[in-house]
């Protein structure tokens, strides 16, 4: 009898938590919820993908964190250790190191789909501004992560970057020792990197998540061109969407494994600050800022490290005020689309000659 009444007490109270913590009203609303049978089908994935990507980004990287040592010297030692001698230690690194390339790409076509269908377009300004914010951010986690290896492209990368910085006029020397910690970067500045890749900027991107899904849960996912959204078919989207995802999830961790186990995530030379020589080739989603760092020199170098990158960022961001129209279609927003042509253009016509230059 005296067990069966404490058990008894013992399910009351659990479904006394359960009802506190609304995790039953929650699966029942994901249960409930319904959404466009096309937020993912072949065509339109751009969004799940990046999802799958982030997952596999914090798995791979809290992995990574059990055994990574944020001091100079041991902080080779372990990422060392855990690329050649844990088992699939170098598919997990791989993952997280083509997942970032990767999820970059992936979101700038996202964004570039987005703009070309009018996504931006009222009452969804906001849904466009939160994505944005979400692109602008991620180059953080990769400058962040760069440093963590401590071998000699990151060193002497996280220099490069450090000297461009100094270059921002009256907060830039703050904004170095903030991160760098001192004149030199050493252990402060490996350890503060280290925080803020694996805190700091987390945080900040869970919280861009969250607003951009829930402008997206208020104005619903944008249509296409020739897509009537007031007879658009709904699915559940526990199971239908779910398994969807839980597939697409499934076929990239796939593919980043094989591809991870045949080309490995690259590791060089162990940092060494007095080796000057040493000149590390910028990566590809950098090199058109990059020759805009080389083009403009001395007292105009300015206009390249910040002014031109500042104003395309503002420009970015302000494109559902420029473009304020109620339409959405190509063919009537000739000039929006020439103009971003052009920049496009001009952007990646830099990263060619920059490629050529560094990589060729």
């Amino acid at each position: 009898m005296r067990a069966t009444t404490l058990n008894k007490t013992v399910e009351t109270r659990l479904e006394s938590l359960w009802e506190k913590l609304a995790l039953d009203g929650m699966v029942k609303r994901l249960r409930k919820l319904e959404i466009s049978s096309g937020a993912l089908t072949w065509n339109r994935f751009f969004g799940s993908l990046l999802l799958v990507l982030l997952v596999l980004l914090f798995l791979s990287g809290a992995f990574m964190a059990f055994y990574y040592s944020p001091v100079p010297g041991y902080a080779y030692d372990s990422v060392d250790y855990a690329l050649f001698s844990l088992p699939f230690g170098d598919i997990i690194k791989g993952i997280h190191h083509y997942g970032w390339n990767l999820f970059l790409l992936v979101m700038g076509l996202h964004l570039i789909r987005g703009f070309i269908v009018g996504a931006y377009k009222a009452p969804r300004q906001f849904v466009w501004i939160s994505g944005v914010l979400i692109l602008l951010l991620v180059p953080a986690f990769i400058i962040t992560g760069d440093l963590l290896p401590w071998d000699q492209k990151g060193y002497w990368s996280t220099q490069v970057r450090i000297s461009i910085m100094k270059s921002v006029p009256l907060i830039g020397g703050f904004m170095v020792q903030l991160l760098q910690g001192g004149p030199l970067t050493g252990i402060v500045a490996l350890t503060r990197f280290y925080v803020l890749h694996i805190i700091f900027l987390p945080f900040m991107l869970i919280v861009l998540i969250a607003i951009h899904f829930h402008f997206i849960w208020q104005h619903g996912i944008s249509g296409s061109i020739s897509e009537d959204n007031t007879s658009r078919k709904t699915v559940n989207f526990f199971p239908s969407i779910f398994n969807r995802w839980l597939v697409l999830f499934l076929c990239v961790t796939l593919v980043l494994g094989l591809i991870s186990w045949y080309w490995p995530a690259p590791l060089g030379d162990p940092a060494d600050p007095t080796d000057s020589t040493f000149v590390p080739k910028p990566e590809w989603w950098v090199l058109s800022l990059n020759q805009l760092v080389s083009i403009f020199r001395g007292p105009w170098s300015v206009f390249g490290s910040v002014i031109i990158p500042g104003g395309l960022m503002v420009l970015l961001i302000a494109v559902p005020f420029i473009d304020s129209s109620s339409a959405r279609h190509p063919a009537h927003r000739k000039m929006t689309l020439i103009i971003a042509t052009i920049i496009i253009m001009v952007l990646l016509t830099l990263s060619i000659i920059g490629y050529l230059e560094h990589h060729v």
